[in-house]
């Protein structure tokens, strides 16, 4: 029996040529096939080739069949729709104004118009530092004139970038047809579809998108959206079972917003180009309206990329449109709010002490400002559909954990031709994009230093290493000025116990400890007063701890002079568990009561109080609470937001600076200068994490 070829699983186009030159050795018939330059020679190559292309291409089909293993969009896109996944278009930056209009008197009379019309269409343009671009508004907004001034006040107009477009389409029955929407980058959260009985009818039905087929029925206006080939949407209207079916020669009005995404994000003035009618039927110029921006440009995205359909389409699967375990829960409400930056589910058992029957929802905005309560009830409400009927869903804010890096990468300047500074900006950028990146995976998991250090390193061929040093910080915020409060921080990680670090050099507690491992932001205490004239006879202040036997820096407590003063303080502990109310005089740290909370530093619990807070550095009811954690790995416990907040970046040429980074000192947070202005760095902590809302239509 003849011989046959052996390696039939091999994609190497030599090792498939070898092959066949085995199976002919085993013949008679040809004797030149090894010989390079002979015509069995070519025929072998080209008989290698077609078998190498089909292979590949055998096996390249094989994995696009499989959403784990595709990599064309296309394909991936194809097998999410067998599970019920519609992949997230491109969003449109959205942007809100405010506009007075100044009418004039109605002909042959004495009063002004009743209203004024701003007609819906491209409206405004605006620049950032990508391009110029236009803004919509998606309909007619109408607002009434005040008849003593002639002024209509548009307060809150709502804007989205990109151009407001129509394409219609007239039922066939007699054509297989699909209803394509004909743009790429289409935001279809603003997409209105209109059904009229025929293109001259006034009659008017707008369709709503259904993502749940439950409450359908045959008279349903409601249709569904599937991406199809070329990054376009389709809509799909009903059978007759699940939603309204359409008639012939209906007329169906798509009207949709053409969009650039995330390049038109931070435009801030915006000119008016639409047209503004008043109810007698006239055009109001440009010049007779007055603009101001309430919230700029925000909120643009681009279109979900193949990798975030490969990892959500199947974890909406798994929902099945009802709520059972935590991540049914996160899932569902981030559909529910696409607003949602980040968002986490746990159980009330997890909370300590436990709440059983609840399960918590922790939602973190875009625009970074917690929710209303409005939004929370309506998100609680829809949640109710899909939640078991003994499990009470709670919305809630989530805990911001402040994670500050300070980085010093070690490189060498003969291999990159950036300055220190360009290089800081360069890993700055980096530490930004790791920040935004996969908000949601870093929720109940952790926060690694190496894979810190590892894309910091990648951010410069010429950077050989990086040490790294963090703090998490939270803000102590229920408090009101001049009232007594009592405040717990749960740090949710173990905090360094100053006592491993050298702790009290006396240790007979008389003065301050080495080091210590909580610290606050500046804030200002009452109850303290400053008398140059009565300095106690053993330099100890009348609140206890020490004092400097120089009159200048004496403190007292309250009730020992008549006339109080602000005073600025700060808290940090003493390495043994207890916080310090401390302030500074004449570069000298005074001790003003010693026993101002507690720290559980196994257990990463800070308790501040009882305190009197008369104000703060930057007159927001917030103090900033600074810990350094005691390992690399930072953990992220159950409805925590962790957000990179200030990072600062210390290069260091080894070439031409040869130190290293000394040991962390936590009694120094503020870090190292290796000669020269570090990058981004600030006076940590002074001002509360984050500032007071101001007005926003979001």
């Amino acid at each position: 029996m003849p011989a046959t070829p052996s390696e039939l699983t091999s994609l190497d186009f030599f090792e498939i040529k070898e092959s066949i030159k085995s199976y002919l050795r085993t013949r008679d018939e040809f004797s030149d096939y090894d010989f390079e330059g002979s015509a069995a020679s070519y025929l072998i190559d080209i008989l290698a080739y077609n078998t190498f292309y089909t292979s590949f291409n055998a096996n390249m089909s094989m994995n696009e069949a499989f959403l784990e293993s595709a990599t064309v969009r296309d394909n991936i896109v194809r097998i999410a729709k067998q599970l019920g996944y519609t992949p997230r278009s491109i969003k449109a930056s959205k942007a809100c104004v405010r506009m007075a209009v100044q009418t004039a008197l109605v002909p042959g009379g004495q009063s002004y118009p009743d209203s004024v019309t701003i007609k819906k269409g491209d409206v405004f343009i605006s620049s950032n530092t990508n391009d110029t671009f236009t803004y919509c508004l998606l309909k007619d907004t109408t607002v009434t004139v005040d008849q003593n001034t002639g002024i209509a006040n548009f307060s809150k107009v709502i804007i989205h970038q990109g151009n407001l477009l129509k394409f219609t389409y007239t039922v066939d029955d007699t054509k297989k047809q699909q209803y394509v929407i004909p743009a790429e980058s289409v935001d279809t959260e603003i997409l209105t579809v209109s059904v009229k009985p025929s293109e001259q009818s006034v009659e008017v039905d707008e369709y709503s998108l259904s993502t749940n087929v439950v409450d359908l029925t045959s008279t349903s206006r409601n249709y569904f959206l599937e991406e199809t080939e070329d990054l376009r949407y389709k809509v799909i209207f009903g059978d007759g079972v699940l939603g309204r079916k359409l008639i012939d020669n209906e007329f169906i009005i798509l009207e949709y917003v053409s969009t650039a995404g995330t390049e038109a994000n931070g435009c801030t003035k915006f000119a008016f180009i639409g047209q503004a009618i008043d109810s007698s039927g006239r055009a109001i110029p440009p010049s007779s309206m007055s603009l101001a921006t309430i919230d700029s440009s925000q909120d643009g995205t681009e279109r979900e990329s193949a990798l975030a359909v490969k990892f959500r389409a199947p974890r909406q699967f798994s929902t099945q449109s009802r709520a059972v375990t935590e991540d049914d829960y996160a899932y569902i409400v981030s559909t529910l709010y696409p607003q949602a930056a980040a968002v986490t589910a746990y159980g009330g058992e997890k909370l300590n002490p436990p709440i059983y029957g609840k399960v918590y929802i922790a939602v973190r905005s875009k625009s970074g400002v917690n929710l209303n309560t409005t939004t929370k009830v309506r998100i609680k409400n829809q949640l109710l559909k899909y939640s078991m009927a003994s499990i009470e869903p709670v919305i809630v804010d989530p805990r911001i954990f402040y994670i500050t890096p300070k980085v010093y990468p070690f490189y060498n300047g003969n291999e990159t031709s950036r300055s220190a500074n360009e290089l800081g900006t360069e890993i700055l950028k980096s530490i930004d994009q790791f920040n935004g990146q996969n908000r949601e995976g870093r929720f109940n998991n952790r926060l690694e230093k190496s894979k810190f250090n590892s894309m910091v390193d990648a951010s410069d061929d010429a950077i050989s290493g990086t040490s790294t040093q963090l703090t998490m910080g939270q803000n102590l915020d229920q408090f009101t000025f001049g009232n007594v409060f009592t405040q717990c921080l749960d740090y949710g990680n173990p905090i360094t116990n100053p006592s491993d670090l050298g702790g009290n050099d006396a240790g007979d507690g008389n003065c301050p400890p080495k080091y210590s491992s909580v610290k606050s932001g500046k804030f200002y205490a009452t109850g303290y007063t400053e008398n140059l004239a009565d300095l106690l006879a053993d330099g100890s202040t009348a609140g206890g701890g020490t004092a400097s036997s120089d009159a200048s820096d004496a403190i007292y407590a309250s009730g020992n002079r008549t006339t109080e003063v602000l005073v600025p303080v700060n808290i940090r502990d003493d390495g043994k568990g207890s916080l310090l109310l401390v302030t500074t005089r004449n570069e000298k740290e005074v001790i003003l009561n010693n026993s101002i909370g507690t720290v559980d530093y196994q257990n990463g619990v800070v308790c501040v109080g009882p305190l009197d807070v008369a104000d703060t550095s930057d007159g927001t009811q917030r103090i900033p609470v600074v810990v350094y954690p005691d390992s690399d790995s930072i953990t992220i416990p159950p409805g925590v937001d962790p957000t990179i907040f200030n990072p600062e970046v210390y290069p260091i040429d080894f070439v031409t600076n040869p130190t290293t980074v000394p040991s962390f000192d936590p009694n120094n947070f503020g870090g190292w200068n290796y000669g020269g202005t570090p990058i981004n760095i600030i006076s940590y902590p002074i001002d509360a994490f984050e500032y007071p809302e101001v007005e926003s239509c979001f």
